[in-house]
């Protein structure tokens, strides 16, 4: 078993012609300009349909779009069968179950 690993060993080095391996150093990106006030942001209007009828959070599948309320406001994320992600906020919160409205863009 010795040998094997000796000639995968020695064939690295044939690839490599006998220099050690490094590791090149990832450039520095330049940052991000963020933004100082809300004034700064572009307002957004977003259409969307919402289901009539809602639908047990256990039934929903990962990754879909949902409101807790019939009209569609606030729409979040299912993460898990036990977080979800609110889109307005960012943050994930943990949901056990209940009803939910389906929301498609």
């Amino acid at each position: 078993m010795n040998g094997i690993v000796s000639d995968n060993a020695d064939s690295l080095k044939e690839l490599n012609n006998d220099k050690p391996r490094t590791r090149r150093q990832r450039k520095a990106l330049p940052s991000l300009p963020s933004t100082t006030s809300a004034t700064e942001m572009v307002d957004v209007e977003y259409s969307c349909k919402v289901d009539t009828t809602p639908i047990t959070w256990e039934s929903l599948p990962l990754y879909s779009v949902f409101s807790l309320s019939s009209d569609g406001s606030f729409p979040q994320i299912k993460l898990s069968k036990s977080r979800r992600f609110e889109i307005r906020t960012g943050n994930s919160h943990p949901c056990g179950s209940g009803r939910c409205y389906r929301v498609m863009f």
